[in-house]
């Protein structure tokens, strides 16, 4: 048993050294304008703060509107993670980079800089023939652990989760905007991904009392039996109304002891079944 002790993550249970990160999901309505929007997000990061995450994960697409230039136009939310010490996976936007329209997830580290972008691998809809696909899975490190993002639709295709893992994710990102009609299916997708890898995954949803989008977010990690060696879903799911945040602390030994193990017994190629 693991006794949490400091807000950045390291307790020790006897000569057992126990890992933990505290991760927030957090479940948003849509505002009409981006000030409003940026306002909205900054008070929702300074309760998240208050809780001592040491990450959190917006829904996809909370601001709808092309941007040109994530570092100016949403400046005020790199410089709260630095203030806040705390790695902000944004959400999706879309995006416009050298000249091609993108679903990107900039990932802002905890001091403020800018790791990286995943780029939606799996455009949905009328996106297909308005944005440019992501071509990589992308691995990002924060402090003691390290995490790969999927967008939305990506969570319908294995691979990507599977692609992550294989790299070394402790834990998985799904910012999300999903209707209605697409909850309980969603649901499925999102809790067999994160079982048959055997790792978290966080998957934010937008909410309000609007007609297409009902929240619902969803947290799934594990209880583990070591003798069985059988790994149940423990999960955690939002209102479909109300605005919340989710946080579930995440011990990353005993994460990376149990998809080690269920990667021992994959075959080095599916290929000739």
């Amino acid at each position: 048993m693991c006794l949490q002790m400091s807000s950045h993550f390291l307790s020790y249970a006897s000569s057992f050294r126990c890992v933990i990160i505290r991760a927030a999901l957090i479940q948003i309505d849509l505002q009409k304008t981006k000030a409003e929007a940026i306002e909205h997000i900054l008070k929702m990061l300074k309760k998240a703060s208050s809780s001592d995450s040491d990450i959190v994960c917006f829904p996809e697409l909370w601001y709808s509107k092309p941007i040109t230039n994530f570092e100016e136009e949403f400046e005020r939310i790199i410089y709260a993670a630095e203030e806040n010490n705390m790695t902000i996976v944004p959400g999706a936007f879309l995006e416009k980079i050298d000249n091609n329209l993108h679903v990107s997830c900039p990932v802002i580290a905890d001091n403020g800089r800018i790791l990286g972008r995943q780029f939606k691998l799996h455009p949905f809809g009328a996106q297909k023939k308005a944005v440019k696909a992501g071509v990589k899975a992308e691995l990002f490190e924060s402090g003691k652990f390290r995490f790969g993002i999927g967008i939305c639709y990506d969570i319908v295709f294995p691979e990507v989760a599977r692609a992550l893992v294989r790299k070394g994710a402790d834990m998985l990102f799904f910012p999300s905007r999903i209707r209605y009609e697409g909850i309980k299916p969603w649901h499925m997708y999102v809790q067999v991904r994160a079982l048959e890898n055997r790792i978290p995954i966080a998957a934010p949803n937008v909410c309000g009392n609007n007609i297409l989008y009902k929240g619902r977010s969803i947290f799934v990690d594990f209880d583990y039996d070591n003798k069985t060696d059988i790994a149940s879903p423990k999960i955690v799911m939002g209102s479909s109304v109300r605005e919340q945040i989710l946080v579930l602390d995440i011990d990353l030994n005993s994460v990376r002891r149990i998809h080690r193990k269920r990667f021992q017994d994959f075959r080095n190629s599916y290929d000739s079944l």
